[in-house]
């Protein structure tokens, strides 16, 4: 098996991914790959070629291209951070086979928030800011959680509403393979994220 390693974070939009996956990467001096980066020069690409559905082809050609993007680096023995909802079923099986196919390692990290007032808060900040093809508003969330198909087998559950500082050294000990300052999973039979810690479908 390759030393390279391939980190998936993975979770709603405003849920605290980005800032965590990019903290990791920067640890680890890892490849970051953020799917909205790709969607968003995507979108300009076809927004200045005046083609029709642009956005949603760019949304789905930004997940296309995680794939290949992390097998370059993989193949490289360089150790790739991938920051995306990952929300899809079928997603989620390209990149376990991405990880055997290059013999890395794969861990998942999803990340929740467990403060739903916090969560819109950001949602609501971040929108002041965001280009519009991006998710920047409650509705458009709530759209995206109820189709929104969650990590299946073992995984690390971080629940955001913590700090950035004590959930990066959470997912660093995950990543050494280690669970100290983990705390037990609180189940969640109806699908709905909530808790943190160690899960396995």
């Amino acid at each position: 098996m390759s030393d390279a390693r391939l980190i998936v974070f993975a979770g709603l939009p405003g849920t605290g991914k980005t800032a965590l996956a990019r903290a990791v990467a920067r640890e680890l001096r890892a490849v970051y790959l953020n799917k909205d980066t790709i969607k968003d020069a995507a979108v300009a690409l076809a927004r200045a070629r005046k083609l029709e559905g642009g956005v949603e082809f760019a949304g789905a050609l930004s997940y296309e291209l995680l794939i290949p993007l992390a097998q370059d680096n993989l193949t490289l023995g360089l150790s790739v951070v991938m920051d995306s909802p990952a929300g899809y079923r079928v997603f989620q099986d390209q990149v376990e086979e991405l990880a055997r196919r290059v013999k890395a390692e794969i861990r998942l990290v999803e990340c929740i928030t467990t403060d739903e007032a916090q969560w819109q808060q950001r949602i609501e900040r971040r929108g002041e800011t965001l280009p519009e093809h991006r998710t920047r508003d409650w509705e458009t969330v709530q759209q995206a959680r109820a189709r929104f198909e969650r990590l299946t087998g073992p995984r690390l559950v971080i629940d955001t509403v913590e700090s950035l500082s004590v959930n990066l050294e959470r997912v660093l000990a995950y990543l050494g393979g280690k669970t100290a300052g983990a705390p037990g999973r609180a189940g969640a039979d109806d699908g709905d994220p909530g808790g943190a810690g160690l899960e396995g479908d």
